[in-house]
């Protein structure tokens, strides 16, 4: 039991890491933004707080409004909303990745940061340890709307886009790349890795908590 969480765990961490990596490097590329991208950057520079901060109060909204529609949570839904606000702030401050100053290099460090990001969705999914706020967040609206997911996410996309553009968000063409692509690499990667998303049931937080607590008990003396 505990083995099996600590690596869990590993997978989680490794891949929130992951993921804030290729984050940055998309910020970096500087030819537009994925739509969760544009709203977060948008709030850093209108509310005068860091992008990562910014981060974590998007994931926290969208794991509330969730919940307010009958979703559940995981420790992983957590640990990624925290994680990657904190690495990517991280990332940042250190300043490792240079700003592109012209289109095509910059399309290619925003191909990159879309793969990384595809890579570190993998890592955090396959630690089952519960859906990522965004997902999470699209699956509520689908079941209380009766409407597909994806229509959801593209009306949601859409909104998010446009309230983060007008707060100072930065869109362009890397955000219809984006728009287009990640889907497309996300399917691409899983398929490579033989990784089947659906057949994964996640964790919810009360689940976890109850197979830690029993884990304990049998190994009390």
């Amino acid at each position: 039991m505990a083995r099996e969480y600590i690596r869990r765990l590993f997978l989680l961490a490794a891949g929130s890491a992951v993921s804030s990596l290729g984050i940055v490097l998309m910020l970096q590329a500087n030819v537009g933004l994925e739509p969760w991208s544009v709203l977060q950057q948008g709030m850093s520079q209108c509310m005068g707080i860091t992008y990562g901060t910014a981060s974590i109060i998007v994931g926290a909204a969208a794991i509330g409004t969730a919940i307010l529609c009958g979703e559940s949570f995981g420790l992983g839904s957590i640990g990624n909303i925290l994680f990657c606000g904190i690495m990517i702030d991280g990332m940042l401050y250190l300043d490792w990745i240079p700003k592109a100053e012209r289109l095509f290099p910059g399309v290619l460090m925003l191909a990159a940061g879309l793969e990384i990001l595809a890579l570190g969705t993998w890592m955090y999914m396959k630690s089952a340890l519960g859906a990522g706020p965004r997902d999470s967040l699209m699956v509520a609206l689908a079941r209380k709307t009766g409407r597909s997911v994806g229509l959801c996410r593209g009306v949601v996309e859409i909104v998010v886009i446009f309230v983060g553009w007008r707060l100072g968000g930065q869109v362009g063409i890397g955000t219809l790349i984006s728009a287009v692509g990640l889907g497309s690499l996300l399917n691409l990667n899983f398929a490579l890795l033989h990784f089947r998303p659906a057949e994964l049931r996640q964790e919810n937080l009360a689940e976890t908590f109850r197979r830690i607590r029993g884990g304990l008990e049998q190994g009390a003396p």
